[in-house]
């Protein structure tokens, strides 16, 4: 029934009308083009819902959650009210995904696990749902001679709440890349044994009844994929159980004879026969139309209290599934709110409490302070629990088609081909990504399009080729990328979606928790693809030159991915190289002159032109002695030239938009972005003259827009396309985002989407059957007045900057402090302080 009625939704999906309430069309849809239509009743819980537990016989549920604004909370079932919450709001405290509860001595104890700090907290819940603290916590030491926590995930306690059983998620060459599982008494909380276990160990269950009572326990590894079982008394391994890709969440079911296992990124549950650790079914979570391209990424599970249906959430579609246990079968869906990741079901079956990470709104304007939250994009997203009346189960054929509807499923998705695009003759693509710029800040001094003109802080002036660029090609003022920071960023921009593993550890390492930077290829500072390990953080459909490798498409890399080792910056570990490519399918496609991420060295050959150098300016890198990262990959390019060839696709990292903020002796931010833009312009430029100028398409974007602020949406964000077939000087408002961009690239290749997300994105329909939009382009220089500025020692926040702007690493975890900094640099005026009060000052 299912496919037919997804086929038939799929081929009656009618167009989007306009809306009068909002000046852009396509208005409900979230930044990663899907559509939610939450339904039940919604209250905030703070930054990023992650986990959910059911205490007092159903009456509350505890949930945590591990992005900004983290909060322990209990939840009143019956209605959906949010009744106490403890907040954790200093950075370097605060929550991870485990949860456990013990009832002992007539109290109702929770335990928390708290990531990167390797200690679990103990709290109380009362009858009345307050919680409290008690003080009491199990901690643990870090491995000797490392630089990283063990980091608690999972937790479960045994029968009688004697021990408690934690996964040590770090994974690193100082734990021999693998995992391990604590066992800790709770009276004393001393460490009884450790258990080595696959990498990245994420979900723990406990065996508390039957004869395997307290001599079971199971382990899942996001990064081998496999859930492990052990007897936590001798440590000895029972069996590795092979599931799908990335397990992550687990459920073991009210009598313990069944265990269901959440695989993030095969779209799978896998149901496990606990007497024997086998694997009876296996559920396909994803509908008909997404067969082969993945994206669904299941997590939080829990099945009605007669046992007869699983109820899944699937983060990525937004969605519940409902899933016969038994047979594995999916028998419909029922749609949430934005990335759903945790889900308990009311144990007297009235209905279903579901965690949503990123809440109930689609847009998240940030052009003004949102309530006492401030402006940071991962403030104004709020997350929220809803309770969801279980009588909305038995209309599975209207809410399967809704869900349809909001993920934008229509038929022969999984092709190199689109009925909505043509290419007019475009063979070769250049693909370059910037770092961190709104819309608003960069392109609202120009009158047309939908613009806040007060946000603007790199008008014409500092962005001539830029502006020069939107106007003779095409504007698009309805374009959004789809992360939040450079973590998920670079994922989304390299592979069109972001896995749970680097979704949930991104808003983790961003608030300042300890997390590792994970996210460009390495994990704990390892390209680990080199050494023969899975990468935790790579998305299910891979990246983007994987695709172009499977398809026989020729690329050059210039700064994607690269590993690091360098003395002044400390992600280095044992076996870190620098200025290597960290993905074996990049060997031998990356330019190893083209110099990694470093704020000290110059995007363009403004500065040089100018003779306008910074005082810590690296004035040359490479063999070849190069004053930027333009002139390394203009000296290829004439070569390709000469040749009469070159690659069908070209990667470009240019990222100096970023800025140094104020940090003394570095260019001002303007002086940056503008370096940014000429080199922008330049590399146009060179294309334009050049014989291949008629075959090619340049597409240009952000990798997230997080520093900054836009009154649209806090993704909106500039896309710039330039080739002689995009048409002249005109205002393009259909909704476009990062995944547009990759499947526009990937149709023009000839190649397939990588996933769900490329696979349902708009294509660009901006380009005419005939170049006719073919003059050269001549870059812009800024003036020397912008490029000679450079940041004084006595400007707000300076000595701040040299540890916020780190030249090595393009976020190392407080952007809301950084782009507070730019801000005051550039207008003068101060930013509204979000309610956790973080202040700005040289003497902190």
């Amino acid at each position: 029934m299912i496919r037919q009625l997804l086929l038939f939704i799929a081929l009656a999906i009618p167009a989007l009308g306009f809306s009068q309430s909002n000046p852009l069309p396509d208005w409900d849809l979230n930044s990663t083009g899907k559509r939610i239509t939450p339904i039940g009743t919604h209250a905030d819980i703070g930054s990023y819902p992650i986990n959910m537990k059911i205490a007092h016989g159903g009456k509350f549920a505890v949930v945590s959650n591990i992005g900004f604004r983290q909060f322990l909370s209990s939840v009143r079932i019956s209605d959906g009210k949010v009744v106490s919450q403890i907040p954790f709001v200093r950075p370097g405290n605060g929550l991870y995904y485990g949860l456990a509860i013990c009832y002992v001595d007539g109290k109702t104890l929770i335990y928390a696990s708290q990531g990167a700090q390797d200690i679990i907290s103990e709290f109380e819940l009362s009858g009345e749902g307050i919680l409290k603290a008690t003080g009491k916590k199990i901690s643990d030491k870090r491995t000797k001679g490392s630089n990283l926590p063990l980091h608690f995930a999972g937790i479960a306690l045994s029968s009688g709440c004697t021990k408690i059983y934690a996964a040590q998620n770090q994974t690193s060459p100082f734990t021999k890349m693998q995992g391990g599982l604590g066992v800790y008494d709770v009276a004393s909380g001393n460490l009884v044994r450790r258990i080595s276990t696959p990498g990245f160990p994420f979900g723990v269950i406990a065996i508390t009844k039957g004869t395997a009572k307290d001599k079971k326990i199971y382990v899942s590894s996001e990064r081998d994929g496999v859930v492990a079982s052990y007897d936590p008394e001798t440590g000895r391994s029972y069996r590795m159980i092979a599931t799908g890709s990335q397990p992550t969440m687990m459920y073991l079911s009210p009598d313990q004879s069944r265990l269901f296992v959440a695989n993030a990124s095969s779209d799978t549950v896998s149901i496990i026969d606990t007497s024997n650790d086998r694997v009876l079914a296996t559920a396909l979570l994803r509908p008909p139309a997404l067969r082969g391209l993945p994206g669904v990424s299941p997590l939080g599970m829990c099945l009605t209290p007669n046992g007869k249906k699983l109820l899944v959430a699937l983060s990525d579609m937004n969605c519940i599934a409902q899933v016969n246990p038994v047979s594995g079968s999916v028998e419909g869906y029922v749609p949430t709110g934005w990335l759903p990741t945790a889900i308990a079901c009311d144990p007297d079956g009235s209905g279903v409490i579901v965690a949503s990470a990123k809440g109930v709104k689609s847009r998240n304007p940030n052009g003004k302070p949102v309530g006492d939250l401030g402006r940071y994009i991962q403030d104004v997203i709020v997350g929220t629990v809803s309770r969801i009346p279980i009588s909305e189960f038995s209309k599975l054929e209207k809410h399967t088609a809704t869900v349809a509807l909001n993920n934008r499923i229509v038929p022969n998705l999984n092709s190199s081909t689109h009925p909505d695009f043509t290419n007019p003759g475009i063979k070769y693509v250049i693909y370059i990504v910037k770092e961190n710029r709104t819309y608003d800040q960069v392109l609202s001094d120009i009158p047309r399009g939908v613009r806040d003109a007060s946000l603007c802080l790199f008008p014409r002036a500092v962005t001539p080729n830029q502006h020069a660029i939107t106007e003779r090609f095409v504007q698009f003022d309805n374009f959004y990328v789809c992360a939040e920071v450079s973590a998920d960023g670079w994922n989304w921009s390299t592979s069109g979606m972001a896995n749970p593993y680097t979704s949930r550890n991104t808003v983790y390492n961003y608030s300042g928790r300890g997390r590792n930077y994970d996210f460009e290829g390495a994990n704990s500072g390892v390209a680990v693809d080199l050494l023969g390990f899975k990468d935790v953080a790579r998305a299910p459909g891979g990246y983007l030159w994987e695709q172009a490798i499977k398809h026989g498409v020729s690329f050059r890399n210039y700064g994607m991915f690269l590993t690091f080792d360098d003395p002044g910056d400390k992600r280095n570990t044992p076996g870190a190289v620098d200025q290597k490519p960290a993905k074996k399918a990049l060997t031998g496609s990356t330019c190893l002159d083209f110099r990694r991420y470093d704020l000290a060295y110059a995007d363009g050959e403004a500065y040089l032109k100018h003779n306008a150098f910074f005082p810590s300016q690296m004035k040359e890198f490479g063999p070849h002695r190069a004053p930027s990262r333009f002139t390394v990959w203009k000296r290829e390019f004439d070569e390709f030239v000469q040749k009469g060839s070159m690659p069908r696709l070209q990667l470009v990292r240019m990222g100096t938009d970023h800025t140094s903020g104020t940090r003394a002796g570095s260019a001002s931010p303007r002086a940056m972005v503008a370096d940014n833009d000429y080199a922008v312009g330049q590399l146009v430029e060179a294309v334009s003259k050049s014989p291949f100028w008629k075959q090619t398409a340049i597409f240009i974007l952000e990798d997230d827009a997080q520093a900054g602020y836009d009154s649209v949406d806090a993704h909106r964000s500039t896309c710039y396309v330039v080739s002689p077939f995009v048409k002249k000087n005109f205002l393009d408002s259909r909704f476009y985002n990062t995944d547009s961009v990759l499947r526009t690239m990937e149709l023009i290749l000839g190649m397939k989407p990588m996933n769900q997300f490329d696979a349902v994105a708009r294509p660009m329909a901006i380009f005419s059957a005939k170049p006719e939009n073919d003059d050269v382009f001549d870059a812009i220089l800024p003036d020397r007045e912008i490029m000679a500025e450079q940041n004084k020692a006595t400007a707000f926040g300076a000595k701040k900057s040299e540890k916020l702007f780190p030249r090595l690493i393009a976020d190392p975890g407080f952007d809301e402090e950084q782009t507070e900094i730019v801000w005051r640099a550039i207008t003068g005026k101060e930013v509204p302080k979000r309610f956790r009060n973080l202040k700005v000052a040289d003497s902190d």
